[in-house]
């Protein structure tokens, strides 16, 4: 099958409360569209994983072997593969008044990842659909709109309950994610690490993954890391009385006056000063 084919529009097809855009299935490499995509798509994953990332609000989804997406038109966005293995990707691109309604009814819109049972035959649906757009008579086009609305049909998510699998997948796929640029943090404090690269190294774009990361842990990244650093400050000024304060701003991954100043944000005082009154008390002490 070839990877796309644009149905070419008639009038016939604006007689019609669904109609083909675009179908096809093929392995799925970055793909980029800031100014949208002119038609609703559905996407089916049928083998790898990708990212897919709303360019808009910045929100990122992790799509996997068995789920399947939808995503409104003329809305900017971009995916591309995270899996070693060929991703493997199923989408029908699709207009008129009943698309909106529809998906919204089968629980694909508003955005999010699902995971339907009948994701097979939906593959064979959409290799139907595009056979059949290689002849565009209006019998045709009037047989895609009837297998269009089955094909969305068969994607229907039961959303009876707020608590459902689905959802309790998507948080243990946040949470797992979120605990990596934890250990990422802990790990590398050390080093002049800026929060935009672990927001990718782990696979969100930054604005998405401060606002997760403050959502899951009440701090935000930057404050967490800071505080990690801080902590080691202080324990080097305790350690070792002749280190240097810039051989300290080093250790933990800071430039000197950033490391000063943040460090006097933080306990009141400059680390001299800190190290000075300690160095009192030590005498003074009984």
């Amino acid at each position: 099958m070839l990877p796309f084919r644009l149905v070419e529009m008639s009038n016939f097809h604006h007689s019609l409360p669904l109609y083909a855009y675009s179908v096809g299935r093929h392995n799925q490499y970055y793909h980029s569209r800031p100014d949208g995509f002119p038609a609703y798509q559905i996407f089916i994953i049928h083998k790898g994983q990708g990212l897919f990332r709303d360019l808009e609000n910045g929100e990122e989804y992790t799509l996997s072997e068995g789920d399947a997406f939808a995503f409104p038109p003329d809305r900017p966005h971009e995916y591309y593969p995270l899996s070693h293995e060929p991703w493997q990707i199923g989408f029908i691109g699709f207009i008129g008044t009943l698309a909106a309604p529809l998906l919204e009814q089968v629980g694909l819109l508003p955005s999010f990842p699902q995971r339907p049972d009948s994701l097979e035959q939906s593959w064979n649906d959409l290799g139907e659909i595009w056979h059949d757009s290689t002849e565009p008579s209006q019998q045709r086009l009037f047989e895609i709109s009837v297998k269009l609305y089955q094909f969305v049909l068969r994607l229907r998510v039961d959303n009876s309950s707020p608590d459902s699998s689905l959802h309790l997948r998507a948080d243990e796929v946040r949470n797992h994610t979120l605990q990596q640029a934890l250990l990422l943090m802990n790990q590398h404090y050390t080093e002049p690490l800026l929060i935009s690269n672990l927001a990718s190294a782990v696979g969100y774009s930054s604005q998405h993954f401060q606002r997760l990361f403050l959502q899951q842990f009440s701090i935000t990244p930057h404050r967490y890391l800071q505080n990690l650093r801080m902590e080691r400050a202080l324990q080097l000024l305790k350690e070792n009385a002749s280190l240097q304060i810039q051989e300290i701003a080093r250790q933990v991954g800071m430039e000197t006056n950033y490391f000063v100043r943040s460090f006097r944000q933080t306990y009141g005082q400059t680390p001299g000063v800190w190290r000075e009154k300690g160095k009192k008390k030590s005498l003074t002490a009984p």
